[in-house]
């Protein structure tokens, strides 16, 4: 992905620098949610919903989401051959990466209901002079916010061993080619800290 490796002491969790945006994109009365790739459901257990769903592949990883909380439905499965319904809301943080692409976007979509909306916060890979450009920003500010943490004592290498990493992401062209079929008027931004965010909401049926 192209990522500066800081010493361990200054490494930090890119992804719960977007998570209180992506809560924000979440309907202040939303009824049911699903967070799909919840690994250990930190995301779940900030959700305010009528009911929270999260699945993940990690049977592991859900034996110690489900003793964190007993709030969230922790799911262990397969998002593609699950039966799980419709939700209002379903989230995606830093998951559909490890997922085809087209296939992945296309189940998120049949999993929101009409009228529902879905947020994701993926990764994606540096292929073009315009990625290679952002780093030029991202470098430094990854560094120094990781600086900061360490220096303010915030926790920092928050990245479980036990969570997978994927060293492949589609490039922001495919991913945004893909949301424009599958998601038609969904809007992907490019972020910073190799992060995009795609929020689309389900048309409602008359």
């Amino acid at each position: 992905m192209g990522k500066l490796q800081l010493p361990e002491r200054l490494r930090w969790d890119h992804n719960a620098w977007y998570r209180r945006w992506l809560l924000r994109q979440l309907p202040s009365e939303a009824g049911t949610v699903l967070d799909v790739g919840c690994g250990l459901g930190e995301l779940a257990r900030s959700i305010r919903a009528g009911s929270v769903t999260a699945i993940d592949a990690s049977e592991r990883m859900i034996e110690r989401a489900a003793t964190t909380s007993s709030s969230v439905r922790w799911v262990h499965g397969d998002v593609f051959t699950r039966e799980l319904g419709r939700f209002d809301v379903v989230t995606s943080e830093a998951s559909l990466h490890h997922l085809p692409l087209r296939e992945g976007l296309t189940r998120l979509k049949e999993l929101t209901k009409p009228g529902g909306r879905l947020v994701v916060v993926g990764l994606y890979r540096l292929a073009t002079p315009a990625d290679v450009a952002m780093e030029l920003v991202t470098l430094p500010a990854n560094a120094l916010v990781g600086l900061v943490k360490w220096l303010t004592g915030q926790r920092t290498g928050s990245h479980d061993p036990e969570m997978p990493v994927v060293w492949t992401a589609p490039a922001l062209a495919e991913i945004r080619a893909a949301a424009s079929e599958i998601t038609p008027g969904a809007r992907v931004r490019r972020r910073l800290f190799w992060r995009y965010t795609l929020v689309w909401d389900a048309p409602e049926v008359h």
